[in-house]
């Protein structure tokens, strides 16, 4: 048996209520909310690109085929909708979990199968504890089937299952992922479409997944790809640039245009708007460019951090990819160590 076999606790009937004229979707959504409060938790650190969270209503988009984008939780999430049920990419940040499930109900009433987290981040993972806890995933009011699948790359699981100072879980055990994954890639079939989950290694962490629809050709990146900031690099959950870089390019390899290099396949990005690959490319190309300056000015002529901030090596991007929760100070500060050379070692030791 894996470590992620069993790894959440399994669902209460539903409490009795007495009085009141809740619904039965209001009902659920209660019940799933103490299951999650369930296992104590702390709250996790925040993580280089979290936004605030707007009020009202999340704003609903149709990609293409069977997915659908759903903005303001935090991130970006991608619902697969269909006759046997939904599949969810990613949960939004924690505490909007009504709002998200209430936005998936203008879409279906079908229960939700499987939820696949992109990464640790907590705009990506915050929402795990309320929605996985959902009987049998119901969106309308009824149970129907099994608990939902939380599928995630192995390092998801391994960080969220981590003890902090006080020994007390950064997550509640409702949250973990109950399905991991450990080779470079993992497919399965729902709703009569082939979904491909893709491990992109030391990208924004080192537990990155790209989730591709193939019959919609609709490519969701998380954190990988948005179009609203610099590259996001965690390196303290084994991040780095050099590994965005090979993501972005993955992502292109996967990617096909249309017509006039527009449309073809869509790109639903961790923030930001529905993309395509012109979109896709001149971000990379950015990425590129960015990565090539800073090699010259760190590597060749040896600046030091002070000195590179004082260059500008962004300049052209700086107000379009600069955001207050992710400044252009603070990706230079979390790539910086990649371009520096390394210490010379004593005479005499290998």
């Amino acid at each position: 048996m894996t470590p992620f076999q069993n790894a959440r606790t399994s669902p209460t009937p539903l409490a009795r209520l007495t009085g009141g004229a809740g619904t039965m979707a209001a009902i659920l959504l209660a019940t799933a909310i103490g299951l999650a409060a369930q296992a104590p938790a702390q709250t996790p650190r925040p993580v280089p690109g979290d936004p605030p969270i707007p009020a009202g209503e999340l704003e609903v988009l149709k990609v293409q085929g069977n997915v659908w984008m759903i903005a303001g939780a935090g991130g970006n999430i991608a619902a697969q909708v269909g006759e046997q049920g939904v599949v969810l990419v990613d949960t939004g940040a924690a505490g909007v979990s009504d709002r998200v499930l209430a936005a998936l109900r203008t879409i279906t009433d079908r229960p939700i199968r499987y939820i696949i987290n992109t990464s640790v981040a907590p705009q990506r993972v915050g929402g795990n504890a309320v929605i996985a806890a959902l009987p049998g995933g119901s969106l309308a009011g009824a149970e129907r089937g099994a608990i939902i699948s939380v599928i995630a790359q192995e390092n998801v699981y391994a960080k969220m299952s981590r003890t902090g100072p006080d020994g007390q879980p950064l997550y509640p055990v409702a949250a973990w992922p109950s399905d991991g994954y450990y080779a470079p890639q993992r497919g399965l079939i729902f709703n009569g479409e082939a979904i491909d989950i893709i491990h992109v290694p030391g990208a924004f962490s080192d537990g990155d997944s790209l989730v591709y629809f193939r019959g919609s050709n609709v490519l969701v990146s998380g954190n990988v790809f948005t179009t609203t900031h610099f590259p996001l690099v965690n390196r303290s959950e084994g991040g780095t640039f050099a590994g965005s870089l090979e993501a972005l390019n993955r992502m292109l390899d996967i990617t096909v245009p249309d017509d006039l290099a527009e449309g073809g396949t869509y790109v639903v990005p961790g923030y930001g708007r529905i993309s395509d690959e012109a979109d896709l490319v001149e971000y990379r190309d950015m990425a590129t460019i960015v990565r090539d300056r800073l090699r010259k000015l760190v590597t060749t002529e040896r600046m030091t951090l002070a000195q590179v901030k004082e260059a500008h090596p962004l300049l052209g991007w700086e107000g379009r990819y600069g955001r207050p929760e992710w400044t252009v100070d603070m990706f230079i500060e979390a790539v910086f160590d990649e371009f520096a050379p390394a210490p010379a070692r004593p005479a005499g030791r290998r």
